[in-house]
């Protein structure tokens, strides 16, 4: 462009004789025009290059469109109809496993009952025959012989053949005392075990006194051999001691004054605490429940559990009013708790004495009915031991806490054989067991029922298990494979005191005053 420049400058002044600075400026004017249409054909295929590049990527992106389309198309596909392939699959190995399941527990309620009648038929058992007469010693006082010293002639045969019998199976009464009869009635196997029988029918009557007094008017009851001899009976007695019917009953236990003034001292200043510890889901461990415990302090500030306490409450008979101002402040939780989380639940404990303790129990009752409100979160617990013995009284107390809407739960399980059903139907909605106990580490009493469905077996009457004592991870990892859902231990959190600012007031004093009276 520079050369056609020059030369069109050279050309007009040489041939056309134009002067030099205008033959300069028109060839600068063409060698422009010549650079601008450059630029413009070079922008030009440049623009086409681009747009068919653009063209090209577009189609390239159809046809991925198209091909992400069809794959979606697919995986829809497969994701309706794969679970439909696999549920036809698997319904008919669940329907077969439902059934299966159903049959085991029809078996174990079956093999329950059964048990339960053969215990029925083992408690009830109809007494033993008594033995044919010619076998015993009192047969020997009817013969005639010894009334007849000199018989006549006439009346000998006959007294012979009356007399030969009696003298075959009569064993003198020296060797009577000494032989041991084969025929004799062996002792009843009821008495051994009537303690489990009176907690099974409900019989509260002192067991072993009737065991006592029975056997000091019939000291022969096993034997019939007719009136016993001073000897006989001199001989017996120190068998009869030996005998388990007959040990003596355990001593009653001594007061301790120094327990029970620092318990009195202790509820006079107020030096009660209450605290709490949770109940928490697994395998997540989220609080879920709360237990109150009642703990009590020295003159020196120094904490008693309720194990060390206790005993000596119930001797003193101050647990009422323990029980009563672990209820106010129990209603004092359960108000700042449900402000929180209305799920939330606490479990109170009592003591069963409470509920026969004429000063007592009538306030309790008013104060709840005053506080029926939280029935629902309100749960209050009972030991096994204590449900076991519960007479008519304690039942019918239980049954107007139950008709206020409050449940109860279970606690310190060991004989899983108990009538949970009926415990259910009056008002039992929780059951408290010992983790070791479920994973075997500790004996239980539970008969056909085998710990790890022991769960169920609660669920199946309307309760729900819950785990305590859980101290070590181990236990949790073998509870998990047990589907435990609730646990409680010092594993999770171990009992914490309430802080003063919840527990503020004073406890009802009508219950408390007639208590304390």
């Amino acid at each position: 462009m520079a050369v056609i420049a020059l030369s069109s400058a050279t050309v007009l002044v040489f041939q056309f004789g134009r002067p030099l600075g205008e033959a300069v400026s028109l060839s600068l004017a063409l060698m422009c025009t010549m650079i601008l249409f450059h630029l413009l054909i070079g922008r030009a295929r440049d623009r086409g290059a681009v747009n068919e590049a653009v063209d090209r990527l577009e189609e390239r992106m159809a046809d991925l469109d198209e091909d992400v389309g069809n794959l979606e198309g697919r995986l829809t596909g497969m994701e309706h109809s794969a679970p439909r392939r696999t549920r036809a699959e698997i319904d008919p190995l669940f329907a077969e496993v439902e059934v299966l399941g159903t049959l085991v527990k029809q078996m174990a309620e079956a093999m329950s009952d059964l048990e339960a009648k053969v215990e029925d038929q083992q408690a009830l058992a109809p007494p033993p025959q008594a033995p044919s007469l010619p076998r015993y010693a009192p047969a020997a006082p009817h013969q005639p012989a010894p009334q007849q010293a000199y018989p006549s002639p006439r009346d000998w045969p006959p007294m012979q053949q009356h007399v030969e019998p009696a003298a075959q199976f009569a064993p003198p009464p020296e060797a009577a005392r000494d032989q041991q009869d084969p025929y004799a009635v062996a002792p009843a196997p009821a008495h051994r075990g009537m303690s489990e029988l009176d907690h099974r029918y409900g019989v509260h009557a002192p067991r072993q006194a009737a065991e006592q007094a029975h056997l000091s008017a019939y000291p022969h009851s096993g034997h019939y051999d007719g009136e016993p001899q001073g000897e006989q009976l001199a001989e017996n007695a120190p068998q009869m001691s030996e005998d388990p019917v007959m040990m003596p009953a355990p001593e009653k236990p001594q007061p301790n004054m120094a327990m029970r003034e620092l318990i009195t001292s202790a509820l006079n200043a107020n030096r009660v605490e209450l605290h709490l510890q949770p109940i928490v889901t697994l395998p997540q461990r989220q609080v879920k429940y709360y237990e109150a415990f009642t703990r009590l302090r020295d003159t020196q500030g120094n904490l008693i559990d309720a194990a060390t306490f206790l005993p000596e409450a119930v001797l003193s008979g101050q647990i009422a009013r323990i029980d009563n101002l672990l209820l106010f402040r129990s209603i004092q939780v359960v108000r700042r708790l449900t402000s929180r989380n209305r799920n939330a639940i606490l479990f109170c404990n009592i003591s069963s004495l409470s509920l026969v303790d004429e000063t007592f129990f009538p306030g309790f009752l008013e104060f709840v009915k005053a506080n029926q409100n939280f029935a629902d979160v309100l749960v209050f617990e009972f030991s096994q031991d204590d449900v076991a013995e519960m007479g008519a009284m304690e039942l019918e107390s239980l049954s107007a806490l139950y008709d206020l809407g409050f449940r109860f739960s279970i606690d310190r399980i060991s004989d899983m054989k108990m009538d949970f059903n009926s415990l259910a139907g009056r008002g039992f909605k929780y059951g408290k067991l010992h983790a070791d106990y479920l994973i075997g580490r500790r004996e239980a009493k539970h008969g056909h029922i085998h710990p790890s469905d022991f769960g169920d077996l609660l669920h199946r009457y309307g309760m729900e298990l819950i785990t305590d004592h859980v101290e070590t991870e181990s236990q949790v990892l073998e509870l998990l494979d047990y589907d435990v859902q609730l646990a409680q231990g010092t594993l999770f959190s171990p009992p914490r005191p309430v802080r003063a600012e919840v527990l503020q007031g004073a406890p009802a004093p009508g219950p408390r005053r007639s208590a304390a009276g």
